[in-house]
């Protein structure tokens, strides 16, 4: 009697049992990925004809085969040991019968290695893994990063290298911009070179008697401007014991003779004063014109996404306070922005492209670039067309034109 749709036979049973677990290594072909349960049904494998012409394919090109299916079970291992073990040192041996136990995995005896210790051996040789010997066998420790995580370092780094170029190039820009406008307006840093408190010897002889704080309360008459200044410096005057201050008046109404300190005192007032006295500086000159490339380095605009990046010159504006306001559009949005010149930058394109001079006798001209020299900060730009003269000028005199 047939057995009814679904029902399985015990024998059926066991068979599937024995066939779901992991088979002895010995008995499994790879070239035609098959694995028998015991020594019989694999000498019965080896008489078939699909495994001759599977024999004659690998007898055709042997050496390749097995340097594939060498560089597979490689790939794989490493790509196992680096998702379960990534940081840790483990038992060659653990880590490889977690390996096998996909059956699908490519088998070792098909690959050109002989014993799992002749493998390990290989990995530690080439570097990829880190073999230790010990009386409990061979562990190891994963070397090799992942491709993608090479790439993104990679990565990485090269942004943090440009990044910090960038800013070493724009701190010398602001440097050098520093440095011209401070020639080109005249400004002088006055350095009063008054007297010392030590530069003075101070003869005690002519003081009166020993040092003390004068606290006498003043007349309620309107003071002199004298007594004013003195008394706004904080209504405490430094004085030889019985007068009325240096310079004044004593108790008796006869003029007081400055002494030495007192003197002392004047001369680094009126130093303090000539190191306050500065020449104005004029407001700053104006190179941004229209037709230019630049870049906004303008920090309060980072949120808005503009921060480093190239807009056009439309126009310039000069407001009240002397700034130079530049209309610009930004290059990629189109956006319609107002910045302050000095929040701008110029743009040096690639060799061959079109530059306009800034500043000098060719201001307003319009040139080629030849070639820049990093270690100067400056460019060399053929003027008008080809064949014309050639000129240096730095980063900061020259910006891209707009097309």
């Amino acid at each position: 009697m047939a057995p009814k749709s679904g029902f399985m036979t015990p024998k059926a049973i066991a068979n599937k049992i024995k066939a779901k677990g992991l088979q002895k290594l010995r008995w499994y072909c790879q070239m035609c990925q098959k694995q028998c349960r015991d020594e019989n049904g694999f000498k019965c494998h080896l008489k078939s004809e699909s495994h001759m012409r599977q024999m004659v394919i690998f007898g055709q090109s042997g050496g390749k085969i097995v340097e594939e299916y060498s560089r597979e079970f490689e790939k794989t291992f490493l790509q196992h040991f680096r998702t379960a073990h990534k940081n840790s040192r483990i038992a060659s041996n653990v880590i490889y019968n977690e390996f096998i136990a996909d059956r699908n995995h490519v088998h070792m005896n098909s690959t050109k290695w002989v014993s799992l210790t002749a493998f390990v051996m290989h990995l530690g040789k080439t570097g990829k893994c880190k073999v230790e010997e010990t009386p409990k066998g061979f562990f190891m420790t994963l070397l090799e990063k992942d491709p993608n995580e090479r790439l993104r370092d990679g990565i990485k780094e090269k942004k943090k290298k440009a990044e910090e170029a960038e800013e070493v190039r724009h701190a010398k820009a602001l440097s050098r911009q520093v440095s011209r406008a401070q020639r080109e307006s005249g400004f002088v840093a006055e350095d009063g070179g008054g007297g010392s408190a030590g530069g003075t010897e101070i003869d005690r002889g002519a003081m009166a008697g020993p040092l003390g704080f004068d606290l006498k309360s003043r007349s309620l008459s309107a003071p002199s401007p004298s007594s004013a200044s003195q008394a706004g410096s904080g209504n405490v005057l430094l004085s030889a014991e019985g007068d009325g201050g240096p310079g004044g008046r004593n108790d008796s109404g006869k003029i007081r003779k400055k002494s030495a300190l007192d003197e002392i005192m004047e001369e680094q007032e009126a130093a303090k004063r000539r190191r306050t006295v500065k020449v104005a500086p004029s407001a700053p000159p104006r190179w941004a014109r229209s037709g230019i490339i630049v870049k906004i380095m303008a920090k309060a605009l980072k949120s808005e996404g503009f921060y480093k990046e190239k807009a056009e010159v439309a126009g310039v504006e000069t407001d009240e306070g002397g700034r130079h306001v530049a209309q610009l559009r930004h290059l990629k949005t189109g956006a319609v922005l107002k910045v302050d010149q000095a929040q701008l930058e110029t743009v040096i394109p690639k060799e061959g492209g079109r530059v306009v001079v800034l500043r000098g006798k060719h201001e307003g001209r319009g040139g080629t670039l030849v070639g820049v020299s990093a270690k100067r900060y400056q460019a060399e730009v053929e003027m008008g067309g080809p064949g014309g003269a050639r000129s240096w000028f730095e980063y900061d005199d020259i910006s891209k034109a707009a097309k």
